[in-house]
């Protein structure tokens, strides 16, 4: 199984897993403690919270990628988008980012976290790891952990162990004193996160039962499952969520809503995932977690080598706090969900039941059928609207002449026999639902239509019923609503009735409306506003309702809003003042610093990490992506050099403080020019995000390290490091063909082969790959061939024998060649592959050295970090200063914030013309440079803003002008803001 660190194959290695998961594993759910039982339980056929089945419509966030002043805000716009709960994971490396020293304090506050969510209302899904993936650097890891000896992550490995309990010893008790059943928001613990072999409930070894004992020793009483359940970006596959053997709900704890390599909405996002949600609905999903809701901002150095500073995922909720078309969508799902709950929390599959009530047989149908009633759903999967009649039994006076139009692609949902209150059942609900909201002694429906459509309600009471409304039609025990829907108007229309003690309030609106429409609870008391493009804090106030209303900056017209009590409708004009925002900010004079002075010839190096060979970056306890070495070099005699050592990620190398060449530190050699005698060798090294490790399983001391590592040698000439290509490969029939020897190479049987392409067509599958080592080789006294990853286990032969056979994918391995006369010949190389899942090949270019003997390099220091951004020393004009080319330079500048007024202004600071990079405002790391997506300035989050002057700095590992450089508005994502105080008398 090949791990390629790109989108597609991300999202088909959490196929496999999924695969394996439905085979060996379950999707199955500890249950509670006796004590959380009250608060917390599950049958077979859904959750139970406070005793109540809930539907969990949940959303995805992190708090580490949202600075802790904003937490409220995004965590209200999820709320109000009618999710009941947030899913969240508690990343290591983000509170143990230096060892020992535990940070649970402003943006790492995970505790305040929590209690805002409990405040909201909202419950928890809480994923404490110790492994997270996430697109974080390190999969979340603490980069100290690269250097502890014989530590091997997520195995039954006790120098592991022994970090992850020490961690969790200051983690679990901030969560597990908010379980639900001690007054908090958690409802649900996730232990570990997708790994290859334990889901669900599977405990396949040591690791898994010490992850258990620990959580619950240290008081984990709410239910918990291990890694996820139900990974996709369709979870509901082909619908078939029933499971007869499953003793829990189906759930999905990460539903992929949109992607990471993505900024801002595109055109069908909404319906696509409209569908994929519905479908979760319609066949019997008891809950799902839209991973992400809200994305955020990659913070520092936290980025993984897959994003930069955004995290915006495309999804509802921007990375600016904005809302997308998606957000409505969801909006729409989770308030129907959580409408008929009881019914979605307790029901069976009836869709034998009703699979004749749509007329046209291009309606696909889904039923689920409860004690509290029945939802029957119309699945149009075509790309054409379509017209149908119902086939209801006892209720053919209704459908007269009536026919329900299924929008393409839309799950059309019809309640049947859904109990409102004591007095009032719903018996027959054929316009679509948005939700049921109780106020007191009124049951308001909230029904969208579009013009011209049917308005279908029929009502059973109890006792005698009264209607001011000319249009309810009343009958013995009977209520109708039957009429067209008018052209849309800014108001929803209203039927009112009256049955006994309670009232039946329907509010029938088009789906532009619905949009617009909020359902708030306010000092116990629900509420609904329509009309606002979003409603945000609520209060009362000297007997006044008080609503802060939002709406987006390029949008600035009068709303018409009607406020529905339990009682009464109330309208009033949201009139926003137009508040005009500049698209850019003035910023002042740049200066400069030279930030490259630890490659001068003289530097006091007195507390830098001292060793033989180089070591990595992060040895010397530095977690940021920069990094400087220092050594010195002896030359014989003038002439092309070739230096080499492992690397990863990019550098520049200096000579006596002049920069010598730029290198790419993943080729593990650079070639310069030096002369003789004795040279400074400075190298400036730089990373941009560490790999998140998904799947990995081992030691982790060489796994994707970045800076300079291992022994050095130094050698005239060169390059010496070439890619080896030609490659043929033939198929074999069996595992023990191997034993036999490589087939007599013959390209009548041996065919062309790509480096990277699946010869085995995603099967289990055994294949002979062979090239040939040229004469290059000779002269020297030895080759080694240099193996990056091979899929999956790998027996190399040369000339004809075996010389090593390796087991594993995404594992660097080696083979030396040292024999003499072999050496004097090409050299036939020939790779026996067993791959077992997936696709199958040499899935990375294989390489030769043949620097053979050279010199060593040692006497290697090492310093990591930017240098000190906030220092006031050594700042010069820029139009004045000096600037070195081809090395790390910082800049510097301040701004003035124009008049918002009240309003949101979003800013972006735009590195154009950088290379790559840092920037602070005021002090604040917004993240590195360049994105990788189509948004390419970073958020400046408006809470790290200030009225007055404001500073900006700017850190440059390549050099480049900052000439070019801008503040930008992004006014899509601008919002204004409007305060309105409703009278309630």
């Amino acid at each position: 199984m090949r791990i390629h660190y790109s989108i597609l194959t991300f999202i088909l290695l959490l196929s496999a897993f999924t695969k394996a998961h439905s085979q060996s594993a379950n999707d199955h759910i500890f249950p509670a403690t006796a004590v959380a039982k009250p608060y917390i339980d599950f049958d077979s056929k859904g959750f139970m919270v406070n005793g109540k089945r809930t539907f969990l419509v949940s959303a995805g966030l992190e708090y580490a990628r949202i600075p802790h002043e904003l937490w409220y805000d995004r965590l209200l716009r999820i709320k109000r988008a009618g999710f009941n709960c947030i899913e969240i994971y508690t990343i290591w490396n983000f509170h143990e980012e230096t060892e020992g020293k535990f940070n649970f304090a402003g943006d790492r506050d995970l505790g305040k976290f929590l209690d805002i969510v409990k405040q909201l209302g909202l419950y928890a899904i809480v994923r404490v790891g110790p492994y997270y993936c996430a697109e974080w650097d390190n999969g979340g890891y603490p980069v100290w952990l690269k250097f502890k000896k014989g530590l091997k992550v997520r195995e039954d490995n006790k120098p592991f162990e022994q970090y992850v309990d020490r961690f969790f010893d200051h983690l679990l008790p901030v969560v597990f004193q908010r379980q639900i059943n001690k007054g908090g928001a958690v409802i649900l613990v996730q232990l570990e996160n997708e790994h290859p072999n334990g889901w669900g409930t599977v405990m396949p070894d040591g690791y898994f039962k010490h992850l258990q004992e620990k959580a619950l020793t240290m008081g984990m009483q709410v239910p918990y499952f291990f890694s996820g359940l139900h990974h996709a970006s369709d979870p509901a596959g082909n619908g078939k969520l029933d499971d007869d053997k499953r003793p829990n709900p189906w759930f999905s704890t990460e539903f992929w809503a949109v992607w990471y390599s993505q900024y801002g909405a595109k055109p069908g996002d909404a319906g696509l995932y409209d569908r994929r949600t519905w479908k979760i609905i319609a066949h019997g999903g008891n809950g799902y977690n839209y991973y992400m809701v809200h994305g955020g901002s990659n913070f520092g150095y936290s980025n993984n080598d897959e994003d930069a500073a955004s995290y915006d995922y495309g999804t509802a909720i921007g990375q600016a706090g904005d809302l997308r078309p998606i957000y409505y969508t969801f909006k729409r799902a989770t308030w129907f969900s959580r409408s008929f709950q009881d019914v979605l929390e307790n029901s069976t599959n009836a869709s034998e039941t009703y699979k004749g009530i749509a007329v046209d047989t291009a309606i696909k149908i889904s039923a689920r059928k409860s004690p509290g009633g029945d939802l029957i759903f119309l699945d149009n999967p075509g790309a054409a609207k379509i017209s149908t009649a119902l086939n209801i039994k006892g209720a053919e006076d209704l459908l007269t002449d009536k026919d329900i139009s299924v929008q393409p692609k839309e799950i059309y949902p019809l309640v049947h026999n859904y109990k409102l209150n004591d007095e009032v059942t719903l018996d027959w609900a054929l316009s679509r639902v948005f939700a049921v909201v109780k106020q007191a002694n009124t049951t308001t429906i909230v029904i969208d239509a579009e013009a011209g459509e049917p308005l279908l309600l029929r009502f059973n009471t109890k006792d005698k019923v009264s209607s001011k409304s000319t249009a309810v039609k009343v009958a013995d025990n009977h209520v109708l609503i039957d009429e067209k829907m008018p052209v849309a108007n800014e108001t929803a229309v209203e039927y009112t009735f009256n049955a006994g003690s309670q009232t039946i309030r329907v509010l029938a609106m088009n789906r532009a409306l619905s949009d617009k429409t909020w359902v708030t609870e306010t000092e116990g008391k629900n509420y609904i506003i329509t009309g606002l493009n979003y409603a945000g804090e609520t209060a009362f106030k000297n007997g006044q309702f008080i609503i802060t209303a939002e709406t987006p900056l390029t949008q600035s017209i009068a709303q018409k809003v009607m406020l529905y009590t339990d009682s009464k409708g109330i309208a009033f004009n949201n009139v926003v003042q137009n508040s005009s925002q500049p698209q850019t900010i003035n910023l002042s004079d740049w200066q400069y610093k030279n930030a490259a002075i630890n490659a001068a010839a003289n530097v006091n190096t007195s507390a830098w990490l001292k060793s033989k060979d180089p070591q990595p970056m992060g040895a010397d306890a530095d977690v940021t992506a920069d990094a400087w070495y220092r050594t010195t070099l002896n030359i014989p005699s003038n002439g092309k050099y070739t230096l080499q050592v492992k690397g990863g990620g990019r550098g520049q190398a200096f000579i006596d403080g002049k920069p010598a060449a730029k290198w790419r530190l993943n080729d593990n050699e650079l070639t310069f020019d030096l002369t003789k005698g004795k040279h400074t060798l400075a190298v400036f090294a730089a990373h941009d995000g560490r790999d998140k490790l998904a799947a990995y399983l081992g030691p982790i001391d060489e796994v994707d390290s970045k800076g300079l590592f291992g022994s050095a040698f130094i050698k005239k000439g060169g390059p010496f490091i070439t890619e080896l290509g030609d490659w043929y490969f033939t198929k074999a029939v069996k595992k023990d063909d191997v034993k036999q020897g490589p087939p007599a190479f013959d390209t009548s049987t041996y065919k062309k082969y790509k480096i990277g392409a699946d010869v085995f067509d995603l099967k289990e599958g055994y294949a002979w790959f062979h090239t040939t080592i040229s004469q290059q080789s000779a002269g020297t006294s030895k080759v080694t061939v240099l193996f990056k990853s091979v899929d999956e286990n790998a027996t190399v032969f040369v000339n004809g024998k075996q010389v090593v056979h390796h087991d594993g994918w995404n594992q660097p391995f080696e083979v030396n060649i040292t024999d003499a006369e072999a050496l004097k010949h090409p050299i036939d190389l020939a790779v026996f592959i067993e791959n077992y899942s997936n696709e199958g090949g040499i899935d990375q270019p294989i390489k030769i050295n043949a620097i053979g003997d050279a010199t060593a390099v040692s006497g290697w220091q090492l310093k990591g970090g930017p240098g000190n951004v906030n220092a006031i020393q050594g700042w010069v004009k820029l139009s004045a200063a000096k600037q070195m080319k081809n090395a790390p330079a910082f800049y510097r500048t301040t701004f003035r914030l124009p008049p918002s007024t009240g309003n949101t202004f979003i800013w972006r600071f735009d590195p154009e013309g950088l290379g790559h990079g840092s920037v602070w405002v005021n002090g604040h790391n917004l993240g590195r440079y360049p994105e990788k997506l189509n948004m390419k300035s970073l958020y400046i989050p408006e809470c790290w803003l200030k009225p007055g002057l404001n500073q900006l700095v700017v850190y440059d590992e390549d050099g480049n002008s900052i000439n070019k450089t801008r503040i930008v508005a992004e006014q899509a994502a601008g919002r204004l803001i409007n305060v309105n105080s409703i009278p309630l008398n």
